[in-house]
């Protein structure tokens, strides 16, 4: 596969059938989608493609939102060997128009060589781990009582759910408001904690292969320690308990050492790194 004979360019729409096609069949792949899927993510955001011929040999997707920094949510490339020269190709392209975007960071969540390989075949540092936490069995634990009210979330929060998501995350880790608003759609269970009926927490969770997700937990920064994550966990437990589902699990960063003694209050087991944290800053 030589480079010359590559076209890189972006996917128009009737690609998106070959690009699917393409990634099916493909084991040099990394993925960071969130609450979006592959099909949404090729409807709602530019995507390039490398084309050898009439082949599709690379992919890539890292786009702009809402914010002054973005994700890589799409890659993926043919066999191994060939395939980090062939995404410098991708690479050097999509950089440049981050910078035109006046981007400042770009993030990604390895989970595999591959990944690994490339991110930092492009400059990318590791800065930091992402940990799971499991809990395997049903009896809901206690709660001490608190001073919020928990309800079900309805579309008429996601304004008050953006504000507290913005005030509680660091930028990086924010959700656009676009996304929010597929998260609560997508979400399985959405619950949100009242006080004097304006939000202060939320918590977002799916179910995956019988297995129960807190996607998304969050309270603002003056309501915590005060019990209202825990209301909100063990709500979300208390629904769930007579459920099929065999476990609930829950990720976070490693050294976020509060929300991961929160749940080990809650009987979650450590199991360690599933994802590597990984940033490159515009100059």
């Amino acid at each position: 596969m030589s480079q010359p004979q590559i076209t890189i360019c972006l996917a128009q729409s009737s690609k998106h059938p070959d690009i699917l096609q393409f990634l099916s069949s493909n084991t040099c792949l990394h993925q960071n989608l969130e609450w979006l899927s592959i099909e949404e993510l090729l409807y709602h955001h530019q995507c390039h493609i490398g084309i050898d011929g009439d082949n599709i040999v690379c992919v890539l997707s890292i786009p702009k939102e809402d914010t002054d920094f973005a994700w890589v949510r799409l890659a993926s490339s043919y066999n191994f060997s060939d395939s980090i020269e062939v995404m410098q190709l991708l690479w050097n392209k999509v950089e440049h128009i981050l910078r035109q975007q006046d981007i400042c960071s770009v993030y990604a969540l390895s989970t595999n060589n591959w990944s690994e390989t490339l991110l930092n075949s492009w400059g990318y540092t590791a800065t930091g781990k992402i940990v799971a936490l499991r809990r395997r069995h049903k009896s809901t634990p206690g709660v001490t009582e608190s001073l919020a009210k928990i309800r079900e979330a309805t579309y008429e929060d996601l304004c008050e759910i953006t504000s507290l998501d913005n005030a509680v995350f660091n930028n990086m880790w924010q959700c656009s408001s676009q996304m929010l608003t597929m998260a609560l759609n997508k979400a399985q269970y959405a619950i949100v904690a009242l006080v004097n009926n304006t939000c202060i927490g939320y918590l977002l969770a799916t179910i995956n292969t019988n297995v129960l997700f807190i996607a998304r937990p969050a309270v603002l920064p003056e309501y915590q320690r005060q019990g209202i994550g825990r209301a909100l966990i063990v709500n979300l437990l208390d629904h769930y308990k007579d459920d099929k589902c065999i476990a609930t699990e829950v990720v976070t960063q490693n050294d976020n050492y509060a929300s991961i003694r929160l749940y080990q209050s809650l009987d979650f087991q450590l199991v360690g790194p599933v994802a590597s944290l990984w940033t490159y800053n515009f100059n």
